[in-house]
């Protein structure tokens, strides 16, 4: 049998770990399909464009990630008893956390007014609720800093089901609670309201659960100047993609506001929010290698391996689901979301599927390269992304509308995925061609396989969801099959799916 990554018990502990990563990705999305149609129509697309405005904004603004410097280094420090150092960078963190997070609510406060007005340009008659809507988001994105924090800490110990469970709960909580709402007619405030409670108790549920896994957590605001330059430095690069991620949604939804109107944006948001289901899906998996990078980082033959398995794992998956959305695309949204919609919005799905299913094999190299402790080189990345992306948004909206800024967007995070080969032959010595040619023929030959008996069964059958799962689930057979022929799934993967299905 091929050599192994790690030993039996460091397997098990990562398909169990990925396993519980993955529930965080699939209960949301089964809860969120079922919630959107409903959601949709009862605010209507004006409200609802708003509303996905102000969940953008809290979803990719100030949030920062700033915690993800607790995980590096409890990972690190932990194995070797530096229990001194974790409680600094703890400390450090934490109030940089309390700070940023301040910065945060008073920066939206204060520009609310000029983003509603001037920036996002919203209809006079919607205008006071969204600048309360934005209020509203600001102690949100501060709750969800400090969750970040304590998240952090129960990650860096490697207990993801911890981190699952109350993931799960507050994710329930929150989309059960939203369709009571929206069915009882309350609008998006009451909506973000309760978007709120729920924010400030998954915060509560991860601080205790940290001081619990994590007994030596302490906090110490005496630190040191090393330990705070530590922090600082790291978070440094963390916090500047996440500053320019902020802005260029802040433009992207902005610009197609102003330009195009706020129902072109519910037109926009929905299939990004689709699309973007396959790069949570994949980074949820992959929640396991940002601390495991930093274990072995003074061993690159497992790191190799470990990355190798990892891009393999990622590419297997994301292949079929682009295919699977690309092919049934127009037929799912006109069963999900009505034949208007799908005209609307098809190429758009399309478009934002290839996009984050690059981002989502990108995944296993940017989480690898924080966790080696360069995430100012993934800021880096990301400023040539940003300026590729708005550029080709300011030249293309006025000719093409929504197709044109969606476009835009995925030819930015083609030129992100061309630092993959850079990373692999930074921390590699070598770009890995042979493993990256067999990958791509093996699963380009069965996803083009996969996608035509789709596309036949789709197009022979009368439209409806029995149809569509039909397709899909075919689809799915012969993607495997096709897989098993080509003997792309080795005896060591099937050990390793075997202990993810057992645990």
């Amino acid at each position: 049998m091929p050599e192994k990554i790690l030993n039996t018990n460091s397997e098990r502990r990562i398909a169990r770990n990925a396993f519980y990563g993955f529930s965080t990705w699939f209960l949301p999305l089964i809860l969120s399909l079922i919630a959107t149609p409903i959601i949709v129509k009862t605010l209507g697309d004006t409200d609802y464009g708003i509303y996905a405005l102000v969940l953008g904004f809290v979803g990719y603004s100030f949030t920062f990630s700033v915690g993800r410097a607790v995980t590096k280094y409890i990972a690190e420090y932990r194995p070797i008893g530096e229990t001194k150092k974790i409680r600094e960078v703890i400390s450090a963190t934490l109030l940089m956390s309390i700070v940023v997070g301040l910065v945060a609510v008073g920066l939206i406060y204060f520009s609310a007014p000029w983003i509603v007005r001037d920036v996002f340009r919203i209809a006079e008659v919607s205008q006071e609720k969204t600048i309360f809507a934005f209020h509203l988001a600001a102690w949100i994105i501060f709750t969800t800093i400090l969750t970040q924090l304590f998240q952090a800490v129960v990650q860096g110990v490697h207990r993801f089901d911890v981190y699952a469970r109350i993931v799960n709960v507050g994710n329930f909580a929150m989309i059960f609670g939203n369709l009571l709402f929206a069915f009882s007619g309350f609008g998006l405030l009451v909506l973000l309201g309760w978007n709120l409670s729920i924010s400030i108790a998954m915060l509560i549920g991860f601080f205790v659960s940290a001081r619990n896994v994590l007994p030596e957590l302490g906090i110490d605001f005496r630190l040191s100047g090393e330990t705070t330059k530590l922090v600082l430095r790291y978070s440094s690069g963390v916090v500047g993609y996440q500053v320019l991620a902020n802005l260029l949604l802040l433009f992207e939804r902005g610009w197609i506001t102003r330009k195009l109107g706020s129902e072109s944006l519910t037109y926009y948001v929905i299939p990004m929010s689709l699309g973007m289901f396959i790069h949570s899906f994949i980074s949820s998996l992959m929640l396991v290698i940002f601390p495991l990078a930093s274990e072995l980082k003074n061993d690159k033959d497992k790191l190799l391996r470990l990355y190798l398995k990892a891009t393999k794992i990622a590419c297997l998956l994301v292949f079929f689901l682009v295919t699977t959305l690309i092919v049934e695309s127009d037929s799912f949204l006109k069963l999900y979301l009505g034949d208007r919609f799908a005209e609307k919005s098809t190429w758009l799905l399309i478009m934002h599927t290839v996009t984050f299913g690059l981002l989502a094999i990108l995944t296993v190299s940017w989480q690898m390269t924080e966790g080696l402790g360069f995430p100012r080189y993934n800021l880096k990345v990301f400023i040539a992304c940003v300026i590729v992306t708005v550029t080709l948004m300011i030249l293309l909206t006025a000719n093409y509308g929504n197709p044109g800024v969606a476009f835009a967007r995925m030819m930015g995070f083609c030129t992100i995925f061309v630092s993959v080969f850079y990373v692999e032959k930074w921390f590699f010595e070598k770009v890995q061609r042979a493993f990256w040619l067999k990958l791509f023929l093996t699963l380009a030959a069965a996803s083009l396989v996969a996608g035509i008996s789709e596309l036949l069964i789709i197009r022979n059958l009368n439209l409806s969801w029995i149809s569509f799962a039909v397709s899909v689930g075919t689809g799915a057979g012969v993607y495997v099959l096709s897989l098993s022929l080509l003997n792309f799934v080795t005896t060591e993967d099937r050990d390793l799916v075997k202990k993810i299905l057992y645990r």
